[in-house]
């Protein structure tokens, strides 16, 4: 069992969810130095010395292991450290990755730079999912080969030190069909409508335009009926607006809940998931919503392809000619590595691999 002083930058949303998960299912011991959900840019750019500054003023002894998320400047972080301190294994995790990551507006190369140096100065980099690892090569490598650099082997030298562990998703057993063995899928058999959970963030890279666009077409040929989840924002999409105007008598539940709890009595209420993501790292909410049940409603592309077998691909509430038990067991047998203590048992590995 190791010490280990962890940094996130960005402690929210997904972000967090990690950590508490991971902390709890870990056989290591954690100390872990936040800053809270706010300005990511500026996180990027400073977080570092305020976070080192931070766990040097709370008394932190000395770890046997460095340990950080992808918010955070890798480079910058070990300059920050004691002398003493700066040689010591330093492990990555990637959560998201910013050449990948789809934006309303013009993006700023150098935070795909300050990725790329973290990976490069790290003793291990651990993506989330093959899509976020593998487009992240593709980006930077097609960058720099327009860029003045010197900089060769890139893509092999992020391979030799990178590996991929899903996010550890909590699944509550009091609560959950899959992991009790009942029957998920005949819940509905003889209902005449369908439900769909849509459980994202409320935010133009979750694709509530078409959101909109799906259930305009098939809301009321299909018999449709709504419940909307997620983190909602200021200022919500207004084609997320124009879906609660239209389809006011389809909608179940609409916003935000803040209840873990509450939050799973809704997936197990929906028969499928449905996402419209632009990207997805990984998906949390899907898989949380594939483990209570739901049938998945998903794009052929991003991390989904690896979240499902090959059987689970390409299904829509339209699609009938498949038998639902047999693909909603193949799901859960998939994700296995996924449930919380054995991806935690995993990072613990690879951890420990680096002491």
């Amino acid at each position: 069992m190791a010490n280990i002083l962890a940094f996130e930058s960005f402690d929210g949303g997904s972000h967090r969810q990690f950590r508490e998960t991971l902390t709890l299912h870990s056989s290591h011991t954690w100390t872990w130095i936040t800053r809270p959900p706010r300005g990511w840019k500026w996180r990027m750019a400073i977080s570092a010395q305020e976070m080192v500054d931070d766990a040097l003023r709370q008394g932190v002894q000395k770890p046997d292991c460095i340990f950080t998320t992808s918010l955070v400047d890798v480079a910058a972080l070990r300059a920050a450290l004691p002398r003493g301190w700066r040689d010591l294994p330093l492990v990555l995790y990637m959560h998201e990755n910013q050449i990948a990551y789809p934006t309303s507006d013009e993006r700023d190369a150098s935070f795909a730079c300050t990725n790329l140096q973290s990976i490069l100065t790290s003793d291990l980099t651990i993506f989330n999912s093959k899509w976020n690892m593998d487009s992240f090569i593709d980006g930077i490598c097609t960058f720099l080969k327009h860029s003045d650099t010197t900089l060769c082997n890139v893509e092999q030298r992020i391979r030799d030190n990178a590996t991929v562990a899903w996010v550890p998703v909590e699944v509550p057993t009091e609560n959950s069909r899959v992991l009790h063995n009942s029957n998920m899928s005949g819940r509905k058999k003889g209902a005449c409508t369908t439900t769909i959970v849509w459980p994202h963030r409320w935010e133009h890279d979750k694709g509530p335009r078409k959101l909109l666009k799906l259930a305009r077409e098939h809301t009321k040929t299909r018999n449709l009926r709504w419940i909307i989840l997620g983190e909602q924002f200021e200022e919500a999409p207004e084609s997320l607006r124009k879906f609660e105007d239209e389809f006011r008598d389809q909608i179940d539940h609409m916003g935000y809940v803040e209840s873990k709890g509450e939050y799973w009595k809704w997936l197990h209420k929906a028969d499928w998931v449905l996402s419209t993501a632009i990207h997805e790292f990984f998906g949390i909410a899907v898989v949380e919503a594939l483990f209570a049940g739901c049938l998945p409603w998903l794009p052929e592309k991003l991390s989904y392809r690896e979240l499902l077998p090959a059987c689970a691909r390409g299904l829509s509430p339209g699609v009938c000619n498949f038998d639902q038990e047999s693909i909603t067991t193949q799901i859960q047998n998939h994700l296995y590595m996924a449930q919380a203590p054995q991806a935690s048992r995993r990072i613990d590995s690879l951890i420990s691999d680096v002491l």
